[in-house]
């Protein structure tokens, strides 16, 4: 017994050191070449890292429910984050601390996707919907030219009826005095409603000034607005009409929106129909098709916003392009695609003109790059990779989540089946 013990144990030792092996052989094959690294990530030199969505054995997000799918920085300058999987999640980092405090589950939801924002009270609200990071499986064609779409559509429609619909939630950090918090215990968060039934709320943005939240749903396409001060939702209507899937990679994605953008003037930006900008004006209560579109080949939608202090909007497409967009001027300039692969999953605005963004599909690695505004100038910082040796090195092939901080830390959020938040200081 004792021998087979001794056996056993060292055969554990084999495979621990083989994974490690293997796991730096993994990092290496995927590594591409850093192409004019002089503004980018350089081992050794900026620093990156990665901290646990919680404390082992303690508070720790558990798999497959912990995909990062929404970012944000408090008033506390602490940084909110939502998860997505079979169950979602509200956490806090705190820079002070330097750790991860998870903040309890929303119950009977999958996701919180784009829909994270910050009041100028300094409560967090945030949306909720079903998880839409996985492929269905797809029904058989119905017959006819557009029989693919009427089976996916029908598909959908049947999950989303057995959906009461996303919820609205409020949450108070000041309110929150438990240290530890079980990954089963709910989160302290007041529900606002749901907004749109048998709709998930899949982007948010807010209005600080006129006290308004405004949010796209899944798979409907409305939009709507939450008056901070009444407590009201209203449901502006579809900004979509056709109903196209446009993956690339989850074809059983309705292609709609993925973010909204709120200019200086307090204008609500997202994308419709044929890739047309569309334009909500909270004087008028109204959506309006501008008359400019997003770069698109075929159909693309909105993946994700930013802007600059100059209310300049920068975006990214579900193609993989980089478009900047001047609300004044009414123009959109293609910037270019920094990578081969579709969609650009993230984007965040740093310090001197840097942009920086996480792009490529989830059939393969989402690696980083970043764009140099006054030199117009891309620069390929390669995947995200955090070694520990010789404990275990950390590769990020998936990311759906980016936030530049005010101090101009760079926060990604992975999107696997264990995900973590990483932390680059350029």
């Amino acid at each position: 017994m004792k021998a087979d013990k001794v056996k056993n144990f060292s055969a554990a030792i084999c495979i621990f050191f083989v994974f490690l092996g293997a796991n730096k052989l993994f990092a290496a094959n995927i590594a591409v070449d850093r192409l004019n690294l002089k503004q980018g990530f350089i081992p050794g030199g900026q620093h990156l890292d990665l901290r646990d969505l919680g404390c082992e054995a303690a508070d720790l997000i558990p798999s497959d429910e912990s995909a990062v799918t929404s970012l944000a920085e408090g008033l506390d300058g602490k940084i909110y984050g939502g998860t997505t999987g079979r169950a979602c999640h509200l956490f806090v980092f705190s820079p002070l601390l330097n750790r991860v405090k998870n903040l309890g589950k929303i119950d009977g939801h999958q996701s919180i996707h784009h829909s994270l924002v910050v009041a100028a009270d300094g409560s967090i609200y945030f949306g909720t919907a079903l998880n839409e990071l996985d492929q269905y499986p797809i029904s058989e064609p119905q017959p006819g030219n557009s029989g693919i779409i009427k089976a996916l559509w029908s598909d959908i429609e049947k999950r989303y009826s057995k959906y009461e619909g996303g919820h609205l939630y409020k949450f108070d950090p000041s309110k929150e005095k438990r240290e530890w918090i079980d990954p089963q215990e709910l989160c302290q968060a007041e529900d606002k409603g749901v907004p749109v039934p048998h709709n998930g709320i899949y982007a948010m943005t807010i209005n600080n000034e006129l006290k308004e939240i405004y949010g796209i749903t899944y798979p409907n396409g409305h939009f709507f607005v939450y008056k901070m001060d009444t407590g009201k939702f209203t449901d502006v209507g579809e900004t979509y009409k056709e109903k196209v899937f446009c993956g690339p990679d989850n074809r059983s994605l309705r292609g709609i929106s993925r973010a909204l953008v709120c200019d200086n003037n307090g204008f609500v930006y997202g994308s419709a129909d044929d890739g047309a900008i569309f334009r909500y004006d909270p004087k008028k209560a109204k959506i309006e098709n501008l008359p400019v579109k997003i770069p698109a080949i075929y159909h693309s939608v909105v993946e994700v916003f930013t802007k600059d202090e100059n209310g300049v909007i920068y975006g990214g497409t579900s193609e993989g392009y980089l478009f900047r967009f001047e609300p004044e001027k009414m123009k959109v300039a293609n910037l270019g695609k920094p990578y081969a692969q579709s969609r650009i999953r993230g984007l965040a605005l740093g310090k001197g003109g840097l942009l920086y963004g996480a792009a490529g599909e989830r059939t393969d690695h989402c690696p980083i790059f970043s764009y140099n505004i006054p030199e117009a100038e891309f620069a390929n910082l390669g995947v995200l990779k955090v070694v520990r040796e010789p404990y275990y090195i950390w590769v990020g092939l998936q990311l759906d989540a980016m936030l530049a901080a005010n101090d101009g830390v760079i926060y990604i959020g992975e999107s696997e089946r264990m995900s973590h938040l990483f932390i680059y200081c350029p």
